[in-house]
Protein backbone atom coordinates (compact mmCIF):
# COMPACT_ATOMS: atom_id res chain seq x y z
CA UNK A 1 0.00 0.00 0.00
CA UNK A 2 2.90 2.24 0.73
CA UNK A 3 4.50 1.59 -2.46
CA UNK A 4 0.88 2.57 -4.33
CA UNK A 5 0.77 5.48 -2.48
CA UNK A 6 4.08 6.48 -3.38
CA UNK A 7 4.46 5.34 -6.93
CA UNK A 8 0.80 6.29 -7.99
CA UNK A 9 -1.26 8.59 -5.23
CA UNK A 10 0.98 10.75 -4.59
CA UNK A 11 1.93 12.15 -8.08
CA UNK A 12 -1.37 12.45 -9.36
CA UNK A 13 -1.66 14.47 -5.96
CA UNK A 14 0.97 16.63 -6.74
CA UNK A 15 -0.16 17.18 -10.44
CA UNK A 16 -3.18 18.23 -9.46
CA UNK A 17 -1.67 20.90 -6.98
CA UNK A 18 0.61 21.97 -9.48
CA UNK A 19 -2.47 22.77 -12.17
CA UNK A 20 -4.58 24.35 -9.37
CA UNK A 21 -1.43 26.68 -8.53
CA UNK A 22 -0.36 27.32 -11.89
CA UNK A 23 -3.92 28.49 -12.84
CA UNK A 24 -4.47 30.72 -10.12
CA UNK A 25 -1.43 32.27 -10.40
CA UNK A 26 0.37 32.22 -13.52
CA UNK A 27 -1.74 30.87 -16.40
CA UNK A 28 -5.37 29.96 -17.39
CA UNK A 29 -7.34 28.60 -20.26
CA UNK A 30 -10.62 30.68 -21.29
CA UNK A 31 -13.25 29.70 -23.64
CA UNK A 32 -14.63 32.30 -26.03
CA UNK A 33 -18.05 31.95 -26.84
CA UNK A 34 -18.50 34.36 -28.99
CA UNK A 35 -17.09 36.27 -32.00
CA UNK A 36 -16.61 39.62 -31.08
CA UNK A 37 -12.72 39.49 -31.10
CA UNK A 38 -13.06 37.60 -34.99
CA UNK A 39 -10.98 37.43 -36.59
CA UNK A 40 -7.84 36.70 -34.10
CA UNK A 41 -10.46 34.82 -31.70
CA UNK A 42 -12.80 32.57 -33.13
CA UNK A 43 -16.46 31.77 -31.08
CA UNK A 44 -18.86 29.22 -32.55
CA UNK A 45 -20.34 29.70 -35.42
CA UNK A 46 -24.29 30.50 -36.02
CA UNK A 47 -24.33 26.33 -37.04
CA UNK A 48 -22.90 25.06 -33.55
CA UNK A 49 -20.43 22.58 -35.81
CA UNK A 50 -17.34 24.52 -35.21
CA UNK A 51 -15.97 24.44 -31.22
CA UNK A 52 -14.57 27.99 -29.93
CA UNK A 53 -11.26 29.09 -29.83
CA UNK A 54 -9.37 28.43 -26.08
CA UNK A 55 -7.14 30.95 -25.24
CA UNK A 56 -4.59 30.71 -22.09
CA UNK A 57 -4.38 34.03 -19.86
CA UNK A 58 -0.95 34.99 -18.96
CA UNK A 59 -1.52 36.38 -14.95
CA UNK A 60 1.64 36.88 -14.31
CA UNK A 61 3.12 39.50 -17.03
CA UNK A 62 1.17 42.37 -15.87
CA UNK A 63 3.55 42.21 -12.49
CA UNK A 64 6.29 42.59 -14.53
CA UNK A 65 4.90 45.58 -16.90
CA UNK A 66 2.29 47.64 -17.01
CA UNK A 67 -0.15 47.03 -19.58
CA UNK A 68 -0.21 48.54 -23.03
CA UNK A 69 -2.08 49.73 -26.05
CA UNK A 70 -2.87 46.93 -28.41
CA UNK A 71 -2.78 44.19 -25.73
CA UNK A 72 -5.61 41.78 -25.73
CA UNK A 73 -6.57 41.01 -22.70
CA UNK A 74 -8.85 39.28 -20.36
CA UNK A 75 -10.82 40.72 -17.30
CA UNK A 76 -14.05 40.68 -15.58
CA UNK A 77 -16.20 43.66 -16.76
CA UNK A 78 -17.99 45.92 -14.65
CA UNK A 79 -21.46 45.72 -13.83
CA UNK A 80 -22.40 48.30 -16.44
CA UNK A 81 -20.83 46.30 -18.84
CA UNK A 82 -22.16 43.25 -17.74
CA UNK A 83 -25.77 44.35 -17.62
CA UNK A 84 -25.05 46.31 -21.28
CA UNK A 85 -24.12 42.85 -23.03
CA UNK A 86 -26.98 40.58 -20.93
CA UNK A 87 -23.74 38.42 -19.69
CA UNK A 88 -24.28 36.21 -16.52
CA UNK A 89 -21.86 37.21 -13.63
CA UNK A 90 -19.05 34.87 -13.86
CA UNK A 91 -17.83 35.00 -17.35
CA UNK A 92 -14.86 37.41 -18.21
CA UNK A 93 -14.50 39.23 -21.35
CA UNK A 94 -11.56 39.73 -24.04
CA UNK A 95 -10.79 42.52 -25.72
CA UNK A 96 -7.87 44.75 -26.78
CA UNK A 97 -6.83 47.55 -25.11
CA UNK A 98 -7.16 50.66 -27.32
CA UNK A 99 -7.05 53.45 -24.58
CA UNK A 100 -4.58 54.09 -21.63
CA UNK A 101 -4.98 56.45 -18.92
CA UNK A 102 -4.65 60.11 -20.55
CA UNK A 103 -5.42 59.00 -23.86
CA UNK A 104 -9.08 60.27 -25.69
CA UNK A 105 -10.42 57.98 -28.20
CA UNK A 106 -12.53 58.29 -31.51
CA UNK A 107 -14.39 56.79 -34.04
CA UNK A 108 -14.93 59.07 -36.64
CA UNK A 109 -16.94 57.98 -40.12
CA UNK A 110 -14.43 59.86 -43.28
CA UNK A 111 -14.22 60.36 -46.69
CA UNK A 112 -12.09 58.81 -48.88
CA UNK A 113 -10.07 61.40 -51.13
CA UNK A 114 -7.37 62.71 -53.23
CA UNK A 115 -7.82 65.96 -51.43
CA UNK A 116 -7.94 64.31 -47.96
CA UNK A 117 -4.80 65.65 -45.45
CA UNK A 118 -3.84 62.14 -44.87
CA UNK A 119 -2.59 60.16 -47.51
CA UNK A 120 -3.64 56.88 -45.81
CA UNK A 121 -7.12 57.98 -46.61
CA UNK A 122 -6.42 58.31 -50.25
CA UNK A 123 -7.41 56.05 -52.87
CA UNK A 124 -4.83 53.61 -52.57
CA UNK A 125 -3.81 54.51 -49.05
CA UNK A 126 -3.26 52.10 -46.06
CA UNK A 127 -6.80 53.50 -44.45
CA UNK A 128 -8.57 53.13 -48.09
CA UNK A 129 -10.15 49.63 -46.92
CA UNK A 130 -13.19 48.48 -45.45
CA UNK A 131 -12.82 45.34 -43.63
CA UNK A 132 -15.94 42.75 -43.37
CA UNK A 133 -17.41 39.93 -42.02
CA UNK A 134 -19.70 37.90 -44.16
CA UNK A 135 -22.83 37.16 -42.44
CA UNK A 136 -23.10 33.86 -40.35
CA UNK A 137 -19.11 33.09 -41.74
CA UNK A 138 -17.09 33.72 -39.24
CA UNK A 139 -14.50 31.32 -40.21
CA UNK A 140 -10.81 31.45 -41.90
CA UNK A 141 -12.13 33.09 -45.03
CA UNK A 142 -15.11 34.95 -43.82
CA UNK A 143 -13.38 38.19 -44.41
CA UNK A 144 -13.60 40.71 -47.30
CA UNK A 145 -11.50 43.67 -47.71
CA UNK A 146 -12.51 46.14 -49.79
CA UNK A 147 -10.46 48.78 -51.48
CA UNK A 148 -12.05 52.07 -51.37
CA UNK A 149 -11.97 55.05 -53.82
CA UNK A 150 -12.98 58.11 -54.39
CA UNK A 151 -16.15 59.63 -52.36
CA UNK A 152 -15.93 55.99 -50.34
CA UNK A 153 -16.42 56.62 -46.86
CA UNK A 154 -14.92 54.12 -43.98
CA UNK A 155 -14.56 54.35 -40.37
CA UNK A 156 -11.45 55.23 -38.50
CA UNK A 157 -9.99 54.74 -35.00
CA UNK A 158 -7.75 57.89 -33.80
CA UNK A 159 -6.21 57.77 -30.41
CA UNK A 160 -4.60 61.20 -28.57
CA UNK A 161 -1.73 60.00 -26.45
CA UNK A 162 -1.51 61.55 -23.31
CA UNK A 163 0.90 64.39 -23.47
CA UNK A 164 0.36 64.43 -27.36
CA UNK A 165 -1.14 67.36 -29.98
CA UNK A 166 -2.33 65.18 -32.20
CA UNK A 167 -4.85 62.16 -32.58
CA UNK A 168 -3.43 59.31 -34.66
CA UNK A 169 -4.88 56.64 -36.32
CA UNK A 170 -4.70 53.39 -33.99
CA UNK A 171 -5.05 50.09 -36.55
CA UNK A 172 -5.04 46.51 -35.97
CA UNK A 173 -4.26 45.12 -39.34
CA UNK A 174 -6.86 42.19 -38.92
CA UNK A 175 -9.90 43.53 -36.99
CA UNK A 176 -13.46 44.05 -38.85
CA UNK A 177 -14.28 48.41 -40.23
CA UNK A 178 -16.38 49.80 -37.21
CA UNK A 179 -19.86 50.92 -38.55
CA UNK A 180 -20.03 53.83 -35.71
CA UNK A 181 -19.02 56.93 -34.65
CA UNK A 182 -18.07 57.45 -31.04
CA UNK A 183 -16.38 60.24 -28.91
CA UNK A 184 -15.14 59.02 -25.64
CA UNK A 185 -13.72 60.97 -22.53
CA UNK A 186 -10.17 60.84 -21.77
CA UNK A 187 -9.16 57.60 -20.05
CA UNK A 188 -9.16 58.08 -16.21
CA UNK A 189 -6.22 57.01 -14.17
CA UNK A 190 -5.89 53.37 -13.47
CA UNK A 191 -8.76 52.36 -16.39
CA UNK A 192 -8.22 51.43 -19.69
CA UNK A 193 -10.56 51.56 -22.80
CA UNK A 194 -11.09 48.40 -24.62
CA UNK A 195 -13.06 47.36 -27.90
CA UNK A 196 -13.23 43.95 -29.66
CA UNK A 197 -11.70 43.41 -33.10
CA UNK A 198 -15.14 42.38 -34.42
CA UNK A 199 -16.16 46.45 -34.14
CA UNK A 200 -19.49 46.19 -35.78
CA UNK A 201 -20.56 42.72 -33.41
CA UNK A 202 -18.71 43.22 -30.17
CA UNK A 203 -20.34 44.10 -26.91
CA UNK A 204 -17.99 46.84 -25.97
CA UNK A 205 -16.81 50.41 -24.91
CA UNK A 206 -18.70 51.73 -27.39
CA UNK A 207 -21.99 49.86 -26.21
CA UNK A 208 -20.61 50.56 -22.29
CA UNK A 209 -20.97 54.52 -23.22
CA UNK A 210 -24.66 54.94 -23.33
CA UNK A 211 -24.30 53.16 -19.41
CA UNK A 212 -21.53 55.65 -18.29
CA UNK A 213 -19.65 52.35 -18.21
CA UNK A 214 -16.70 52.69 -21.01
CA UNK A 215 -13.61 52.23 -19.13
CA UNK A 216 -12.12 49.26 -17.29
CA UNK A 217 -10.39 49.47 -13.88
CA UNK A 218 -6.79 47.72 -14.45
CA UNK A 219 -7.52 45.93 -11.37
CA UNK A 220 -10.30 44.04 -12.81
CA UNK A 221 -7.53 42.94 -16.31
CA UNK A 222 -6.90 39.10 -15.48
CA UNK A 223 -3.92 38.86 -17.31
CA UNK A 224 -3.49 39.21 -21.66
CA UNK A 225 -4.46 36.20 -23.88
CA UNK A 226 -1.01 34.82 -25.18
CA UNK A 227 -2.37 31.98 -26.99
CA UNK A 228 -4.67 30.21 -28.71
CA UNK A 229 -4.21 26.22 -27.84
CA UNK A 230 -7.47 24.68 -28.92
CA UNK A 231 -8.85 23.84 -31.47
CA UNK A 232 -5.64 22.17 -32.47
CA UNK A 233 -6.00 23.35 -36.05
CA UNK A 234 -5.93 27.07 -34.81
CA UNK A 235 -3.12 26.93 -32.16
CA UNK A 236 -1.19 30.29 -32.08
CA UNK A 237 -0.07 33.05 -30.20
CA UNK A 238 -1.84 36.71 -30.92
CA UNK A 239 -0.44 39.26 -31.19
Amino acid sequence: MRKVIKDLVLPVAVAITLAFVIQASIAKPYEIPTNSMYPAIQGANSTGDRAPDRVIANRVIYKLRGISRGDVVVFDPTRGARAACSEPGDVPFVKRVIGLPGDTVTVKKVTVSQSNPDPALRPGGDLAVRRVAEPNSFGPDGVAEQKLGEGDTTYVTYVKKAGEAKPTPFVVDSSITPDYEASFPTVPPDQVLVLGDNRPGSCDAHVWLERGAEFTPQSNVIGQAELIYWPITRVRFLS
